[in-house]
């Protein structure tokens, strides 16, 4: 049986594309990078690849063959490239389009970091801290094996032919597979999401339920993976990828190191060892009918006036049986053995963590450590959008920066140094750079760090911020611009929220 750790959820991430895989994506994908380049990436403070393990990566191509990844040609090429040859139309290459349709659907396959690792390193013990050599670490089989496992269960669901590339990374903190495939539909040749993943919101979570729910039991579950919890089953609403960011490395990395997680893992546990418990009792009472039924035919072979070749087809078919009943016995049993043992393991874990003192302040220089920690435990898109928020909160900042001054630009007088002040030019200019790192932490909703930030630099916390987030109606420039008025006002000099331990 698989090696099972307590908690360990598999990661199967969904994106749609509307636009194409661009260069620059395509040559991180593919490490299509110069020596230079990659150090530079390897020393960027937010960045987690690790160049003594780029010679890991691989790619799973047609037919299932493994190989270094080919940088011969550009995702997009290659996705052109398929296009062309099955007479596929690119629906957005028209001039004339007015909407764009998803003409790529991008996974992610993944999951718990030590799980992950035992995979793809054994016993091997990979150095994380930045700047370490971890060139003597080797390629383990079963990384290879689980790709494998992965890439099938792709093509079943969707057709080999559809995939456009399917890379594996080691060299980054949590190995995983970035996975591009075309939604096409096989009785039109086209491009069609709604045929492959449904049409509307409903039908679509609906399908990626069931996806996620297969991905499990056809894949992970040999794997010692659990399916992670959906958000039909958490009621939760759908993220934004700010949310995202946050709520997917909770649920994945943290679940186990928490109380409330453990408490959870501990009740899931016992019903397991019921259940099983259960099933031994049963399958038990069962053998020992067999075992009875076979006596009673034993006795009749040789009776006058019983058929010998009747009583024995009857006979082999209960040994039959009684192999299928011992076999699901076994199974039981080792399943119960496993179920006791992460039962114990969880109960020691909880009772040492009750134990320890948790401090709950966060000094802000490691909060930033932490958070360029989580982006990179995700996936390499989370670090992508990261970046973009960073790139649009400053454009936009500048923006309004401008906007706010325009009313008053002509002269400088006694009331339009006022007007400054109503327009928000002089709460944004006062500590420019405080009031984006704070916007920063509140658009990918770290708002208690944010809250933290902002005190820590000479601000007044902002009051209440009960009920943060994005609206469903905002577009990213709505969005920034309330990240950076709430930023602003978080900055003024006031009365601190007090905060419990």
């Amino acid at each position: 049986m698989a090696n099972t750790i307590s908690g360990a959820k598999q990661v199967m991430d969904i994106r749609k594309n509307k636009d194409g895989i661009s260069g620059a994506e395509s040559n991180e994908q593919q490490r299509k990078w110069s020596r230079d380049f990659l150090q530079q990436k390897a020393n960027d403070s937010t960045a987690n690849y690790d160049p003594t393990r780029v010679h890991l990566n691989f790619e799973v191509t047609k037919g299932g063959k493994i190989q270094p990844i080919d940088t011969s040609r550009t995702i997009g090429q290659k996705m052109n490239d398929i296009l062309e040859a099955r007479g596929i139309p690119n629906p957005n290459a028209r001039k004339d389009v007015k909407r764009k349709q998803n003409i790529l659907a991008q996974f992610i396959f993944g999951g718990n970091r030590k799980r992950m690792h035992e995979i793809a390193f054994g016993d091997q013990k990979v150095d994380l801290s930045k700047g370490a050599d971890n060139s003597n670490i080797t390629r383990k089989e079963g990384i290879e094996k689980w790709a494998l496992d992965v890439y099938r269960f792709v093509c079943r669901k969707f057709g080999e032919e559809n995939i456009v590339s399917f890379y594996v990374h080691l060299d980054e903190i949590n190995p995983h597979i970035h996975c591009a495939l075309l939604p096409v539909d096989p009785n039109r040749n086209r491009i069609s999401w709604r045929f492959r993943f449904g049409e509307g919101k409903k039908e679509e979570q609906e399908r990626f339920h069931q996806l996620h729910t297969d991905f499990s039991i056809e894949v992970n579950l040999q794997w010692g993976l659990e399916r992670g919890n959906s958000t039909r089953e958490t009621k939760a609403k759908n993220r934004s990828m700010e949310q995202y960011k946050s709520d997917l490395v909770r649920d994945v990395q943290k679940l186990e190191d928490t109380v409330e997680g453990l408490k959870k893992q501990i009740a899931t546990e016992e019903r397991k060892r019921k259940s099983f418990t259960t099933m031994i009792e049963n399958l038990q009472k069962h053998k020992e009918e067999i075992e009875a039924e076979l006596d009673e035919l034993g006795k009749l072979l040789g009776v006058e006036g019983q058929n010998p070749e009747e009583l024995v087809k009857k006979i082999n078919k209960l040994r039959k049986e009684m192999e299928t009943v011992n076999s699901k016995l076994d199974e039981r049993k080792q399943m119960l053995d496993n179920t006791i043992a992460l039962l114990t393991q969880a109960k020691e874990k909880l009772d040492q963590m009750k134990a320890e003192e948790t401090d709950t302040s966060v000094k802000i220089d490691d909060l930033k450590k932490q958070h360029a920690h989580l982006l990179a435990t995700v996936n390499d898109n989370v670090r992508v959008e990261a970046e973009r928020v960073i790139a649009n909160i400053n454009g936009t900042f500048y923006k309004m920066m401008s906007e706010a001054f325009e009313p008053v630009l002509d002269s400088l007088d006694r009331d339009q140094r006022d007007a400054l002040h109503e327009s928000g030019f002089y709460d944004l200019a006062d500590k420019a750079n405080d009031v984006i790192g704070t916007a920063l932490l509140l658009a990918i909703n770290y708002v208690n760090e944010a809250t933290q930030y902002a005190e820590s630099h000479g601000g007044g916390g902002g009051g209440s911020m009960s009920g943060w987030g994005r609206k469903k109606d905002d577009d990213d420039d709505q969005w920034w611009r309330r990240c950076i008025r709430q930023a602003a006002a978080m900055m003024k000099p006031g009365l601190r929220r007090s905060r419990g331990r």
